[in-house]
């Protein structure tokens, strides 16, 4: 008995001896390289700087993707070559992408459009908190986030400036999920089709805390909702928004918030 004793606590101390700080680029050269020699618990931390990369996906790794200064000194630009991060490995929020800037990307393949410029989410559940998600583009859903059958945490991120071309969602599109998004400012994005800020089928957000402004799309320029129930709208501020249906926000389809 001492012997197996012995065995499982040595195991146990491997294990948490395992976990480390990878520094970018002081240990890896680049983060998609500390991405691929880290193991779940790691945290990769980033020097200030710019860093032209994009797809960068944790393999499924419950790893923490950051600045190393705790601040959004970091801008990851993917340069138009697809999404800034991709999550598609059923990550849960033990996945934490914080304090960086995320930019340039153009989305991941959804047919024969892309979505989710800064971030692509697939079955996945991370953290998304203190980023700034600017200037990306996605020809059919989400110039900034994209959720399908996800449940990411997006809390105090600014996402301004995305564009959804032809499709929804420029800041944010949520497709059979339930993300909580809050303490985030959504404004300046931009939608082809159905909403600027925030765009909603068959999910159940619960929004709080949010500024959410300045958004433009066809429908819904701030949120538009479409067979969405339930849904919690919460102590946000919804102003500025412009639609030619729906300035502030769209809902129909059997779509029921609670505002």
């Amino acid at each position: 008995m001492r012997y197996i004793a012995t065995i499982v606590t040595s195991l146990l101390l491997a294990g948490t001896a395992s976990a480390a700080t990878i520094n970018v680029p002081g240990d890896q050269p680049t983060i998609a390289a500390a991405i691929n020699a880290s193991v779940s618990g790691d945290v990769i931390a980033i020097a200030a700087g710019t860093y032209y990369e994009a797809n960068l996906n944790p393999g499924g790794k419950a790893i923490t993707i950051g600045s190393a200064s705790g601040n959004p000194d970091v801008t990851i630009d993917a340069q138009q070559s697809g999404s800034v991060f991709v999550i598609n490995s059923g990550e849960g929020n033990g996945t934490v992408i914080k304090d960086l800037v995320i930019t340039g990307g153009t989305g991941t393949a959804l047919g024969d459009l892309t979505g989710g410029g800064g971030i692509y989410c697939l079955y996945s559940n991370p953290a998304i908190s203190g980023c700034t998600i600017s200037g990306n583009t996605a020809s059919g859903g989400a110039g900034g986030i994209w959720c399908e059958f996800s449940s990411p945490t997006i809390s105090g991120c600014m996402i301004e400036g995305n564009e959804a071309t032809s499709g929804s969602g420029g800041g944010i599109a949520s497709y059979s999920s339930n993300p909580t998004i809050s303490g985030c400012t959504i404004q300046g994005n931009t939608a082809g089709n159905a909403g600027g800020g925030i765009w909603c089928y068959e999910s159940s957000p619960a929004i709080s805390d949010c500024t959410i402004e300045g958004n433009t799309a066809n429908y819904g320029g701030g949120i538009y909702c479409k067979n969405s129930f339930p849904m919690m709208i919460t102590d946000c501020t919804i102003t500025g928004n412009y639609a030619n249906i729906g300035g502030g926000i769209y809902c129909w389809d059997n779509s029921n918030p609670t505002i």
